[in-house]
């Protein structure tokens, strides 16, 4: 997935200071604030290893695998590498206001323990989901300011600065997270008659997610909606000639069902 640079949570890509004591962002490179203040965290493997924690925040991580996380071919000294990243993250994790262990030790591996409000991927969701609340009571004014917030969390590429194994079994869930919420900020803004504002924003969701139909869909059914036919028409073509060439297969029977549709109404009145 490639994403531009968007708004962070701050102008720092921080809290803000009077927020949680502690905050976690892995919607773009990892990033880590221990009250108020960015906190560094150094090397792809600690890197990976807080990533694994977070991704099952709240859980008990097998030391094993956190191993896996780390390494795809785990050297002799892995368990006593672990060990000792984890020593370091308590570390910096850790201050004098903080009454709490955020790192627990648990028989067979480690926990860390962590509210929603301080991970940025569980805000995103959380907003996604408020903002699919309102729009199915019709609300889609504030359904876009939940749809906005959760988006302005993102920052860049996901878990592109871990270790390539935990960073292939994780990033469909916070590229599908995206993909969702471009999907239905978008059809509130259809739904509010921001026709040509959902427009460009599907165009470029489409480049973000080049396979994905149901923006495709809606992108087509959009332009043909507000009278620009022959492009709807030719994003049907470029379409099926793009899975064609890349996927060895033609698009599906809706859009090929709506392309005929297309042709046959012609522009609407």
């Amino acid at each position: 997935m490639s994403v531009a640079p968007l708004r962070s949570f701050s102008a720092e890509g921080l809290p803000d200071p009077n927020g949680p004591d502690l905050w976690f962002a892995m919607l773009g490179p990892l990033e880590m604030a221990v009250a108020g203040a960015k906190a560094p965290v150094t090397g792809i493997r600690a890197r990976s290893l807080l990533a694994s924690l977070l991704l099952q925040r709240n859980q008990v991580v097998r030391l094993d695998r956190l191993v896996e996380s780390i390494w795809e071919a785990p050297p002799a000294t892995a368990v006593p590498q672990v060990r000792n990243l984890v020593a370091e993250l308590r570390r910096t994790l850790q201050t004098s206001a903080r009454e709490r262990e955020v790192i627990e030790t648990s028989p067979g591996g480690y926990r860390l323990v962590v509210a929603d409000d301080e991970v940025d991927v569980a805000r995103a969701e959380e907003h996604l989901s408020e903002g699919m609340a309102a729009a199915a009571d019709n609300d889609h004014h504030v359904a876009l300011r939940s749809f906005g917030s959760s988006l302005d969390l993102w920052r860049g590429e996901p878990l592109g600065d871990l270790a390539p194994a935990l960073a292939r079994t994780w990033r469909p869930r916070f590229t599908e997270l995206r993909r969702r919420t471009l999907l239905a900020r978008t059809k509130s803004r259809l739904a509010l008659g921001m026709r040509e504002l959902a427009i460009a924003e599907l165009f470029d969701a489409v480049v973000e997610f080049p396979f994905d139909e149901e923006l495709r869909l809606l992108l087509v059914t959009a332009l043909h909606s507000c009278g620009r036919t022959t492009a709807a028409l030719e994003v049907c073509r470029e379409t099926r000639r793009h899975f064609l060439e890349q996927l060895g297969v033609d698009a599906g029977p809706t859009l090929r069902d709506l392309e005929v549709r297309i042709l046959r109404e012609g522009s609407p009145a």
